[in-house]
């Protein structure tokens, strides 16, 4: 008799998608996270961070805090108490994730905060385009 190991059913999200427990992170400025323009330290340790593994790691934290949210969301500031980031940190990934549209920031403010959720999540609510005019989605 073989001993095999049970696999665990997949987790399913409310929509029906199965959530894969890889994750391949968003790298939207000229192939990285971002860095600070000029800066040789801030791109150093862009590249780094991106090369080792760290940005997606990070990314990939923040959507399963998300996904946990459901529809109430986070803003960057819960989303860094949670999980234990400084500010450059949440907002950077939330950039980049927001930018690929792999996740949505709503029109709608917590804290004087945007509001963020995954796009199945958005359940009809206005949302903001990525950039600093956030116009509507």
């Amino acid at each position: 008799m073989s001993h095999r190991r049970a696999v665990p059913p997949p987790d399913v999200r409310p929509s029906g998608q199965v959530r894969r427990p890889e994750f391949i992170g968003s790298f939207p400025y000229a192939g990285t996270s971002g860095y600070a323009a000029g800066s040789d330290t801030s791109e150093e340790r862009a590249r780094t961070e991106d090369a080792d593994g760290r940005t997606s790691k990070r990314q990939a934290r923040i959507m399963g805090y998300l996904d946990a949210n459901g529809a109430h969301g986070a803003t960057w500031f819960e989303i860094a108490e949670a999980l234990r980031l400084h500010h450059g940190q949440a907002s950077g990934a939330l950039s980049g994730l927001h930018r690929t549209k792999r996740i949505a920031r709503l029109a709608e403010r917590r804290g004087r905060c945007a509001v963020y959720v995954l796009p199945e999540y958005v359940n009809g609510r206005d949302t903001q385009a990525y950039g600093r005019a956030g116009g509507a989605s």
